[in-house]
Formats: C-alpha cells, sequence, structure tokens
C-alpha cells in the first residue's frame, strides 16, 4: 500500500529504484561467488531498465573481462571515459587489464600512465607501468619506474582470503628475467603474498623484508633470461635467512643444454641433447656447410622464448641460415628433432608439475602439427579430443603407466627443484620424450571452455598452498637449525 501524502509518481520511482538495487545486489553477489553467467545477466537486467546505470555496466565489464571477451569489455568502458571524470581511474584500470590480456601492451601502457597522471605516487601502478614498458624493450623507463616504485613501496601485497593470514610468503621477482608465472597460484590463498621486485643496484631493507615473509619464493626461473639476476638472488635470500622454494643455485642448473645433459641417460626417456649457441659460433660453422656437425631436422630456439616465438623446424643448413639472420644477435638452442606423432598422426604433448615430490598432470595438448600449443590447437571444436584430456586428466595412469611414472619420478629426483614443470611426450616404444623441463612453465585458471580441467588445475595450486604451509611450519627449527650458517634450501 503507498503512504499517505506519498506523490504516485514518487511512490513507483522508489519501488523503481528498490527493484534496481536489488537487481544489482543480486549481481554482486553472483559475481563474488564466481557465478559469472549470472552476474552477467543480473547486470543487464539493471542495464535494461536503467541504461546508464554506472555500476552495472562497470560490472559487467569486469565479467566480459574475466571470461576473456576483452573487446565487449572495451565496448561498454571506452564510452564511459567521457561522463564522469572522477571515476576515469577504476575505468583505465580495467581498460589497460583488457587490453593487456588482449595482447595490445602499447593500448594498456597508455592506460595505466592516464591512472598515473592523477596517482603519480601509486606504487601499484608504478608497477604496472615498468612491466609494460619492459615488456615493449622500454628498458630505461621502466627501470626508473621500477626505483620510483620501489622507494614507494617494497612490497606489493596480496591479501590471504583469511584474517589473519596463516602466515606470510616472500616472493622474488625480476622484471623481465623470466620468472615463473605465479599469479593464478597465489588465488585464494590462506596466506598473504608479498612480491619484491628484485634490481640492481637497489639498496633494500633487509629487516623489513624478513617480516615479509616466513618462506622466500624464488620467481626467477630462466637461466638464459635471468643471468646475473640470478646471483643477486642468492645473495639476497641468504641475507633474508628464510626457508627458500626454489633457491637461485638450484634454478641456475636448469638451462636447456644442462638439463639435457642431466636426464640423459634416464631409464625410459627420450631426450633429444640440445646445444647452445652464439650467433658467430654458428655463423662459423655456416661457413663450411660440408663439415656441418648436426643432422636435419633440427630444432631451432632463441635462447630465452619460450612457447612458439623465435621457435622453428627447419630442414636445411640454408633455412638454419636464414633464421639466425632473421632474429639476430643473441644466443641459439639447436636440438635434434623427434617426431613423436601417434599412430592417428596427431601430435600429443602432456604437461605435469612437480610440487613438492608430487607429479600433478596439468593438461593434454592434441595438434595437427609438431608445434603443440593448447590455446593454438582445434581442441575447444572438437569433443573427442576433449574427453582424451580429461580421461587424461582423471587416470594420468592410464596413459603413463608404471615405466613412464618411474622416469617421471627419476627426472624430478634429479632436477631437485621444489615446483616445477615438464612437456612431453611419448613416442611408439613408449619412452617419455621429453621436450622441456623448467620452473618457467604456466598453470592458470582460465578454463571456461574446457572446465573439466578446474579440478586438476586447482589441485596443483592446492599442493603448492601445502607445500608453503609445511614449509612455513619448520621456519622456526629451520632459522634455529641455520643460525648463522646460511639459508634452508628446502627439498
Amino acid at each position: 500500500m503507498r503512504a499517505a501524502g506519498t506523490e504516485p509518481h514518487e511512490f513507483f520511482h522508489a519501488l523503481f529504484v528498490m527493484s534496481i538495487n536489488s537487481l544489482l545486489q543480486s549481481a554482486f553477489t553472483y559475481h563474488r561467488e564466481g557465478r559469472l553467467d549470472l552476474a552477467e545477466q543480473g547486470y543487464l537486467d539493471v542495464i535494461k531498465s536503467a541504461p546508464t546505470h554506472w555500476s552495472a555496466r562497470f560490472g559487467l565489464a569486469e565479467v566480459l573481462n574475466r571470461t576473456q571477451r576483452y573487446d565487449a569489455a572495451i565496448g561498454w568502458l571506452t564510452p564511459m571515459l567521457t561522463e564522469d571524470p572522477e571515476e576515469s581511474v577504476p575505468l583505465h584500470r580495467e581498460l589497460g587489464f583488457a587490453h593487456a590480456n588482449a595482447g595490445r601492451l602499447q593500448a594498456a601502457l597508455e592506460h595505466f600512465k592516464c591512472i598515473l597522471e592523477k596517482l603519480p605516487n601509486d606504487a601499484e601502478t608504478l608497477h604496472l607501468v615498468a612491466n609494460f614498458e619492459q615488456s615493449l624493450n622500454l628498458n630505461e623507463e621502466a627501470d626508473a619506474h621500477f626505483r620510483r616504485a620501489l622507494e614507494r613501496k617494497l612490497l606489493i601485497t596480496i591479501p590471504a582470503v583469511t584474517t589473519p593470514p596463516a602466515f606470510r610468503a616472500l616472493f622474488v621477482f625480476a622484471p623481465g628475467r623470466g620468472n615463473t608465472p605465479f599469479a593464478y597460484l597465489v588465488e585464494t590463498a590462506p596466506f598473504e603474498s608479498n612480491v619484491l621486485n628484485l634490481l640492481q643496484d637497489f639498496k633494500y631493507d633487509d629487516a623489513a623484508l624478513r617480516n615479509g615473509g616466513d618462506v622466500v619464493v624464488n620467481l626467477i626461473a630462466d637461466v638464459d633470461q635471468g643471468g646475473p639476476m640470478l646471483a643477486i638472488a642468492d645473495e639476497f635470500v641468504e641475507r633474508i635467512g628464510k626457508p627458500i622454494v626454489n633457491h637461485p643455485r638450484r634454478i641456475t642448473g636448469t638451462g636447456r643444454e644442462t638439463i639435457a645433459k642431466l636426464i640423459a641417460d634416464t631409464p625410459g626417456c627420450l631426450v633429444p641433447q640440445t646445444r647452445l649457441y652464439t650467433a658467430d659460433a654458428l655463423r662459423t660453422l655456416f661457413a663450411d656447410a660440408a663439415a656441418f656437425p648436426w643432422s636435419f631436422p633440427l630444432l631451432v630456439r632463441r635462447a630465452g622464448t619460450h612457447g612458439g616465438s623465435d621457435f622453428e623446424l627447419v630442414q636445411h643448413i640454408w633455412q638454419l641460415r636464414a633464421f639466425v639472420e632473421r632474429v639476430g644477435e643473441c644466443d641459439y638452442y639447436l636440438t635434434p628433432f623427434v617426431d613423436y606423432r601417434s599412430a592417428d598422426g596427431h601430435y600429443r604433448k602432456y604437461r605435469f608439475f612437480y610440487v613438492d615430490g608430487e607429479i600433478l598432470p596439468y593438461h593434454l595438448a592434441i595438434g595437427n602439427h609438431w608445434k603443440v600449443h593448447h590455446a593454438t590447437t582445434d581442441m575447444a571444436q572438437t569433443p573427442w579430443m576433449q574427453a582424451e584430456e580429461q580421461a587424461f586428466l582423471e587416470h594420468p595412469t592410464s596413459v603413463f603407466g608404471a615405466v613412464q611414472y618411474d622416469a617421471l619420478r627419476a627426472i624430478g629426483d634429479t632436477i631437485g627443484l621444489d615446483y616445477f614443470g615438464i612437456d612431453c611426450g611419448l613416442d611408439a616404444q613408449g619412452a617419455v620424450v621429453v621436450f622441456e623441463v623448467n620452473a618457467c612453465m604456466l598453470v592458470h585458471g582460465d578454463n571456461a571452455a574446457f572446465p573439466y580441467k578446474t579440478p586438476s588445475v586447482e589441485r596443483i595450486r592446492h599442493a603448492f598452498h601445502a607445500m608453503l604451509s609445511r614449509i612455513a611450519q619448520r621456519r622456526d627449527k629451520s632459522e634455529r637449525t641455520q643460525g648463522t650458517q646460511g639459508t634452508a634450501i628446502v627439498g
């Protein structure tokens, strides 16, 4: 019943506002719970009734970003920039992430620079700007922004989902140096994550940093990119004196050539022997093609790269020479190509993660080309491929039997890292064909097209959390044992 003295238009306006607020609160709840399809519909229902509703449009754009519809998110956000200058910071932030996720780093950088115009001392934005500049090879600008960020705030903190946090972890990150991807690993964590950007020639407050973590996780994972930063990280973690995951000293032995030699004689494995060359050394070999010491086909990769960039299969020396001249002055890996095609003509690449001694399946990528990457296969449109991957993830021992698992365990024992991944195949005789082994491999939770992957991916994250928890619980004993003798290397 309408309240006495209330005009009809006021009454119906109040009902309208109440209805909009109810729809919006429902959308917010679904959003927080991760039920993004329902959140999206809720935001759209609000917008249908109130087309200019700011929070509904922004919430919808956030959902679109999280579900990898980046251009759609940008389409909603861009017109909002002209409406209220006071709300431009969150808009530029969301637009920046949308462009970054879509691979448009320059556009992303411009949006975060707009935030700096309003918030010149915001440490988080300074770090983001520096990282984008680093990716765009704007190294001097990146270094300046990293230093400005560190002067204002040493650590980037990712809060725990519980209060108080179960413990704190200090993640040591070297910008542009080939780090372990860790964003997914610290999502919904019961511990507080403190991320430190480690730079050369920067004076750190070691006492403050000791309080930043009960356990230290070294993220510098690529020998070719990490270079001198691994030695700096080694010295740094020794000064901090806390238990360390993936000690820099152990990472130094994980270059592609070194790894291939280390595990060459592993029973049940086929390990193509990789060799590192400078560009000049290869040119010297090219000068006498008759004496070229390799047989074709060969894989050639620019050192320090992962995935498919600057990585090719060559059948002739002239193709190898052309690749080197195109890519330029850098180091290169040469590896004999092993044709690992299955009997049905498809290529299958399996990825496992080693976490604190466990060997956990992550994915199976099936493709029609030797260079197999899950995101570039036809798996999203091919039900039988998805069914095969799901079967592998749920019952990996149905594909990798006792002999293959013995081989995987032997590799893990030889490498000796706390957390790392392996990409491999199986040849016709059942041998594990090793493609690469390192701590640079990506684990992520963006599996909307492959929901069956979620339990396996979450198992890896939970194992990572459990590993850090175990180490943190041992910290007092570790510190008493080590005293002034150095850092406890976990493993």
